[in-house]
């Protein structure tokens, strides 16, 4: 089982380029918190607008740290399957952990394309591949039944699930379900979800491990009572395109700069006002419901 909570690492920028230095304190950061593993080159990772060679030094900057400490997840997407089975062959001479895959993006699939496509990149690698359905993006959902069909390949192993009317079936699949929605988290465990791949847990992995023990331990009103402590910051985490939120509240502490890439807009300065007034709020509160 694919569980516990993830981290969609972001890509630090200074000046327009990858700073390197910033990505590798930011992992040594992670690897003494409840994180089970991390994702690179994912959508909070800014990977559609890294250049190759700018995706090869983020993933070499990350194992310089991580080494075999914790797990690296690498997401792979684009419009073209091929492009992204050839990526994955290139990919498979690292020592990564599996891959984060989503459905192809613009071109809308349907169902059996998608089937084909998650099938392509299933048998290049006998790594786990985890399915990625964030519909709002690729502008195609993966579909339950198409779920249903997929795990019966041995390395198609989870889902990040980004639609929460689809939670309560996909935990009804022999597949772990890893909550792809910030704000949905708590109800994707309910449901009977195995974690999250969370852009929050930039800020709150600790908090969002301790919400994952407690409704497996059947406290799920302190659950949801912590969880609400959160929410707060995480709607303005996302009041700006992703990832600027979250590089705007990583900077309040000086972690990294807020600098993103265009044509991704840093984070305004009313947000990053509204950002340090609602994490020193929700820092009260969570010292309250500890």
């Amino acid at each position: 089982m694919v569980s516990g909570i993830w981290l969609p690492i972001v890509t630090p920028f200074k000046d327009g380029q990858v700073d390197v230095d910033a990505l590798q304190r930011l992992a040594e950061r992670y690897l003494s918190q409840e994180i089970s593993g991390f994702v690179a080159l994912g959508t909070t990772g800014e990977a559609a607008l890294l250049d190759h060679s700018e995706r090869l030094k983020v993933l070499r900057s990350l194992f310089e740290v991580i080494g075999t400490r914790l797990t690296v997840v690498v997401g792979v997407s684009g419009t073209n399957t091929r492009d992204m089975v050839q990526e994955i062959r290139e990919l498979d001479r690292w020592d990564i952990g599996g891959y984060l895959v989503s459905a192809p993006a613009y071109i809308c699939p349907d169902q059996n394309g998608i089937r084909w496509h998650f099938d392509q990149v299933a048998s290049v690698t006998e790594r786990p591949v985890i399915l990625y359905d964030v519909p709002h993006r690729t502008g195609v959902s993966i579909e339950t039944s198409t779920v249903e069909r997929l795990v019966e390949r041995a390395n198609i192993v989870a889902i990040k699930a980004c639609v929460p009317a689809t939670f309560q079936k996909l935990c009804q699949l022999p597949i772990s379900v890893l909550c792809g929605n910030d704000d949905a988290y708590v109800d994707c465990l309910i449901a009977g979800g195995s974690g999250g791949i969370l852009t929050s847990a930039h800020l709150f992995a600790d908090i969002l491990a301790e919400i994952h023990e407690r409704v497996l331990s059947a406290r799920t009103d302190d659950a949801v009572a912590f969880f609400e402590a959160l929410k707060p910051v995480i709607k303005l985490l996302f009041a700006a395109p992703n990832p600027a939120g979250v590089k705007a509240a990583l900077a309040i502490d000086g972690v990294i700069g807020s600098e993103t890439r265009m044509p991704i807009m840093e984070a305004s300065v009313t947000l990053k006002e509204q950002l340090r007034i609602a994490l020193d709020a929700c820092t009260r509160q969570v010292a309250v419901l500890a």
